[in-house]
């Protein structure tokens, strides 16, 4: 395992990089106004789980392969973005829908359902990879052996941190949806703000493709 100083500094420098708001703060942000407090914490984690496959493949060498491959980042990101868009738009179509369970007090949404839509959107996300391939070996500690575990302990708290951040996020932005439950007009409009910030970040994926 790396030293206690590598840790920390490295507890440090996560720290630093996830309470800074990114893309996947604004995902959970739009979940939570969309959806509510319980749909946006189980975005962070379904997020997290697949932003975890990143540190998976970096332990294990793909990463790198992903930061050199101009054709493969191209290809996971129009996924990536694509996807994205889709989750937005449907968020918007279905809105009324969604505007009418939630004050019925059903549950619109499966626990599952969000978990997985999130986990692609985890998934498919090349510049994790990216980050994670270029971040995590400079806390590595060579001479305690085993890099592939040091790795995964590293990402792992990584994941810490950034569920407990992006939670807290997650949950605000879901009691103010609550705080307006019994005003279907105003779920409605934040739902459809919700959709139109995803359908902003996948489209924002696929711009930046062209610089």
């Amino acid at each position: 395992m790396p030293s206690t100083d590598l840790l920390i500094k490295f507890a440090l420098t996560a720290f630093a990089i996830i309470v800074i708001p990114g893309p996947s703060v604004m995902f959970t942000v739009a979940r939570g106004i969309s959806l509510g407090k319980r749909a946006a914490v189980l975005s962070v984690l379904g997020n997290n789980l697949g932003a975890y496959v990143s540190v998976i493949l970096v332990s294990f060498g793909i990463g790198p392969i992903i930061q050199r491959s101009q054709v493969a980042f191209v290809l996971v990101s129009v996924l990536g973005g694509s996807y994205l868009i889709y989750l937005g738009y449907d968020t918007i179509k279905n809105r009324n829908n969604k505007t009418e369970e939630i004050l019925k007090k059903t549950d619109y949404a499966t626990s599952m359902q969000i978990v997985r839509q999130a986990f692609v959107v985890g998934v498919l996300n090349p510049k994790t990879l990216v980050f994670f391939a270029a971040v995590l070996p400079q806390f590595v500690d060579r001479s305690a052996g085993n890099i592939p575990a040091q790795l995964l302990f590293l990402g792992l708290i990584f994941w810490i941190i950034a569920f407990i951040s992006d939670s807290v996020w997650g949950i605000s932005a879901g009691a103010a949806r609550d705080w307006l439950s019994n005003r279907p007009d105003r779920i409605s409009n934040l739902t459809l703000m919700g959709g139109v910030v995803i359908i902003i970040l996948g489209v924002g994926i696929l711009i930046s493709l062209l610089n």
